[in-house]
């Protein structure tokens, strides 16, 4: 009878056993059948209960797979990350890694997994993916470096980056010109920017290709314009295509270069296409400044007039908005970027657009939203209704959405406040502006002269360039193909 009992209780503890491997074996068959909801519960139940380590190691790749398949990808990144952080121990910690940069890639995400990886470096480890992968990884713990200001570390991890796969080297020698510009080494800076425009065709059809090009394009031309290569500088910011991303700062930023040769005419004609209509909804006060000193230096008080009051009527009332508004305390630093997406909580609209234009909001906005759906898909799956998955999914979800949105309104509130800062500049220099042209004006009274100008004489036309230019006088209309080709007729009236 003792004999008995014992190889009962020793069957009674085999058959569960059994049992969840053939629970194992059900869940990979419906994710291989791509029954993908049915799949999750069987593997998270042989996750929770197999007593079998490796079963469930193999459950929660698969778990996390089927989650990114669903584009449940909080949840997948939160089950790779357990079998990633145990190392390169275990058997599937190549698979996790995998995931993990599928999840980053999906979820535009330049945050969570490249912390993740930075956290738990192992050369070894990673050593054991293929070049590609090795160099996206490298460029993601790069990035993250440089945006947490630590440039050695950045360089290393940038200048690792191989070429194996185009856009990720290209970004990589962006940030490398961006780290060389900071410290100064423009020459260097120059190089790794005109290796991104070597590296990349004019004619790529590939957006992301053709963004991180015209950025580099715009970097070679504020190096040349600090290494007072005006020319040069003026150059490359035309090189700029028409209607990119990074063609409406090219052409304020190439009236600049164009004021420094005393070309007057180009620099007001690059002026006159970014106050157009066209850009209307944009956030511009420099281009008022510039304008403004243009017409101060040929003594056109008048025009200098015009231009201090344009600023002031527009972007006066803007720093005023924007004082008042980040002096009240918010309820939670989310309500930053909450104000900024629906234009809300006295936030001045100028500035809330300015701020949604940018690349890294963009991108932190399609993560916190893409979270929420995540949420109501949970929610919505009716297989997993009052069951202790989606309770799990749900916690990671939610959990993972705060901290997210806390962050992102932090990040958001500062780009605000720099906004703010450059209106106080900007206006600053507005002032000194105002005063100098009421001195010239005193002192050209004091000398018997008119500071009031009426009808000016038509002009000579300007040069044409080509014959594949012509020319069109301005008659009060504007034409979209016109922007960036205008150029004024002016003339000293300081003599």
């Amino acid at each position: 009878m003792k004999t008995l009992l014992k190889l009962t209780v020793a069957l009674s503890m085999l058959l569960p056993c059994f049992a969840y491997a053939s629970t194992l074996e059900e869940g990979l068959r419906l994710f291989k059948d791509e029954e993908y909801e049915d799949a999750a519960l069987t593997l998270y139940s042989v996750l929770q209960n197999d007593p079998n380590p490796d079963n469930r190691d193999q459950a929660i790749i698969y778990l996390g797979e089927t989650l990114v398949r669903m584009d449940l990808l909080v949840p997948g990144l939160f089950y790779f990350q357990n079998i990633f952080e145990v190392g390169r121990a275990n058997r599937y910690y190549l698979n996790a890694i995998e995931g993990l940069m599928t999840v980053q890639e999906k979820l535009h995400d330049q945050l969570l997994v490249p912390t993740l990886f930075d956290n738990n470096l192992d050369p070894k480890g990673f050593g054991q993916l293929d070049s590609g992968r090795i160099a996206k990884v490298n460029f993601m713990i790069g990035q993250l470096k440089y945006r947490q200001g630590k440039k050695r570390e950045a360089k290393a991890y940038l200048s690792a980056v191989g070429s194996e796969n185009r856009f990720i080297w290209a970004k990589s020698k962006y940030l490398l010109g961006l780290l060389a510009a900071k410290e100064q080494r423009d020459e260097d800076s120059i190089a790794e920017f005109q290796a991104v425009l070597d590296g990349i065709p004019a004619n790529s059809i590939i957006e992301q290709e053709t963004r991180i090009r015209n950025l580099a394009q715009v970097a070679i031309g504020r190096q040349l314009y600090g290494l007072e290569r005006y020319e040069e500088s003026a150059a490359a910011y035309a090189n700029v295509p028409r209607f990119s991303e990074a063609w409406f700062s090219s052409m304020y930023e190439g009236a600049w270069a164009y004021y420094k040769q005393e070309n007057y005419g180009r620099a007001l004609g690059e002026l006159h296409s970014v106050t157009s209509p066209y850009f209307t909804s944009f956030f511009i006060p420099e281009a008022y400044v510039i304008q403004g000193i243009t017409y101060f230096v040929n003594c056109q008080w008048d025009r200098v007039r015009r231009a201090v009051e344009t600023y002031k009527s527009t972007y006066s009332p803007v720093k005023v908005s924007l004082n008042e508004y980040l002096g009240t305390n918010k309820e939670s630093a989310k309500s930053y970027y909450e104000d900024v997406v629906s234009l809300g909580g006295g936030i001045p609209a100028e500035v809330a657009r300015d701020v949604r234009k940018s690349f890294k909001f963009r991108e932190y906005h399609y993560m916190l939203e893409h979270m929420k759906w995540e949420s109501r898909k949970v929610a919505a799956v009716s297989e997993w209704s009052n069951s202790r998955l989606a309770d799990d999914l749900m916690a990671v979800i939610e959990d993972n959405l705060s901290g997210f949105e806390t962050l992102v309104g932090n990040w958001t509130k500062g780009q605000i406040g720099a906004r703010l800062d450059s209106l106080k500049n900007f206006e600053s220099q507005i002032d000194l502006i105002d005063l100098e042209v009421s001195e010239a004006e005193v002192t050209w009274l004091d000398a018997g002269r008119e500071t009031l100008k009426g009808r000016r004489a038509r002009l000579p036309r300007p040069d044409i360039e080509s014959d594949q230019w012509q020319h069109w006088s301005f008659r009060q209309e504007y034409w979209k193909g016109e922007l960036g080709y205008f150029q004024h007729s002016i003339r000293s009236e300081c003599e």
